[in-house]
């Protein structure tokens, strides 16, 4: 469920350089959810942190490190992912999120963007 890749393209916007590494967490922690119930969480840790790095991706999104810094991460969304409502609930009719930026020590809850199966996540940086 989970692919890691490591990029090698150069720094811009605070990214960091190809061949450096910023210092920091990442976590991941993944469900999933079908019309029957829900699938066992899955938690990733990255701790080696680089520009084009691939945080997640299934057939509901791609997530990518865009930018990070020993302070901020900026990560780029391809998918149908939304911020749950407060009560959990799915807005389909929401705008997809395209682009996070967390600072140390922030987090963010995300949901895919579907009716029948999906995955909610948090993604953290510490």
């Amino acid at each position: 469920m989970m692919l890691l890749l490591n990029g090698c393209n150069g720094a811009t916007d605070g990214a960091t350089e190809t061949g450096k590494t910023a210092e920091g967490k990442l976590t991941v922690k993944i469900g999933s959810w079908n019309d029957i119930g829900s699938g066992t969480a899955e938690e990733n840790e990255f701790t080696t942190l680089n520009k084009g790095d691939v945080i997640y991706d299934t057939g509901f999104g791609v997530i990518t490190i865009k930018s990070v810094d020993d302070h901020k991460v900026v990560l780029n969304v391809d998918g149908a992912m939304v911020e749950p409502n407060s009560d959990g609930t799915i807005n389909l009719r929401k705008d997809p999120i395209t682009k996070i930026t967390l600072n140390a020590g922030e987090s963010i809850r995300l949901a895919s963007q579907t009716m029948d199966a999906g995955v909610h996540m948090e993604i953290s940086f510490e």
